[in-house]
């Protein structure tokens, strides 16, 4: 057995490997979930919006953007009105969600207040998929943090273990047999060299 510890190039190329293979571990995983989680989200959305403290000015939004559309085309002077009054209330929900992006670690961000030249607004429907965005981030995230979902936190653990080893002071092979070790504990199939094979492999290095 090697007491050499294992190469640069070497330890490259199972870091490539390692992450390779729990990733699609990982997207195995989360695809059996997938469907169940877009219908708690689904469910959930009500109540997140409520739960944010935010449906009132929703509902402002809605009747400001009706009331706005409904002018567009024919009252040039009241529209600019309406839009100053939309655009109010729209920054006013913007800097509340800009505070939630924080506390709340979301990675949507607020949409822009903006429209296509000549047309009507749409920021209901562009802050509704924004809410819903990360309301199903935020779904995801609890579903993989409660007993239902732990499989998918031990797949990260081992990762990490993997990760861990691959960069220790072990000798090569020691390190090769671990992670090998870890992956059967994945349930992922991760082909190990022998001995020879790596002795092979070292000396091609030198």
């Amino acid at each position: 057995m090697s007491n050499k510890q294992i190469s640069k190039d070497n330890r490259e190329y199972w870091q490539k490997k390692l992450n390779r293979k729990f990733a699609d571990k990982r997207s195995a995983i989360e695809s059996i979930h997938i469907e169940e989680i877009n219908s708690l989200a689904r469910k959930n959305f009500p109540s997140f919006k409520k739960r944010l403290g935010i449906e009132q000015n929703l509902k402002i939004i809605k009747k400001l953007e009706e009331d706005y559309n409904n002018y567009f085309i024919n009252f040039d002077k009241r529209l600019q009105e309406k839009k100053s009054k939309l655009e109010q209330i729209f920054k006013k929900l913007s800097n509340v969600c800009q505070d939630f992006e924080d506390t709340r670690k979301w990675d949507k961000s607020f949409p822009d207040f903006e429209r296509e030249d000549n047309k009507a607004f749409n920021l209901l429907s562009k802050i509704e998929g924004y809410l819903e965005s990360n309301c199903k981030e935020e779904t995801r995230k609890a579903f993989y943090n409660s007993k239902k979902g732990q499989e998918i936190k031990n797949i990260n653990d081992l990762e990490e273990q993997a990760d861990d080893l691959l960069h220790s002071d072990m000798i090569g092979t020691e390190v090769l047999k671990a992670i090998q070790g870890i992956a059967k504990k994945s349930q992922i199939h991760l082909y190990i060299p022998t001995n020879s094979q790596l002795a092979i492999e070292n000396d091609i290095t030198k």
